[in-house]
């Protein structure tokens, strides 16, 4: 067995801003997501969606809201802000929520590559849902 002549890897957490394309009609919405999470919880995650069950698809987005929504800027109609919590993503518009989890799922699944080292604490990038990893969001189309 050889020595090793360095420390172990350390695992950072790493996050993406999903934003969206002008002509969206979500643009000017910003969310800061976590994308680097448990293995299992993206497994269970992925089971909970397939499944299609009404609970389980609540219970989806309450975790995402809880553990991986850092921050967002949405606001109701009379500019109150939306809080980036369960209770916040279970309040907004249905298909705003929906394409901010899978811009996120996107992310979370697509591997950062060398070119993205570095970049905007390891943000990601993309037209449509998403290209690439090496600019500094996931911005999304219409």
């Amino acid at each position: 067995m050889a020595l090793r002549k360095h420390e172990g890897y350390k695992v950072s957490r790493r996050t993406a801003i999903i934003d969206f394309e002008p002509g969206s009609p979500w643009y000017g919405v910003e969310a800061e997501v976590v994308t680097s999470i448990p293995f299992k919880t993206l497994l269970w995650l992925q089971s909970a969606a397939a499944s299609g069950e009404p609970d389980q698809m609540i219970e989806t987005y309450k975790v995402f809201a809880r553990d991986f929504l850092v921050d967002w800027d949405v606001q109701d109609e009379n500019g109150q802000p939306y809080p980036a919590t369960d209770d916040g993503v279970m309040s907004v518009d249905s298909d705003l929520v929906n394409t901010i989890v899978t811009g996120w799922i996107e992310a979370v699944t697509t591997p950062p590559t060398k070119s993205s080292d570095g970049l905007n604490d390891g943000a990601l990038s993309g037209e449509g849902l998403m290209e690439t990893l090496a600019s500094t969001s996931t911005s999304l189309g219409n």
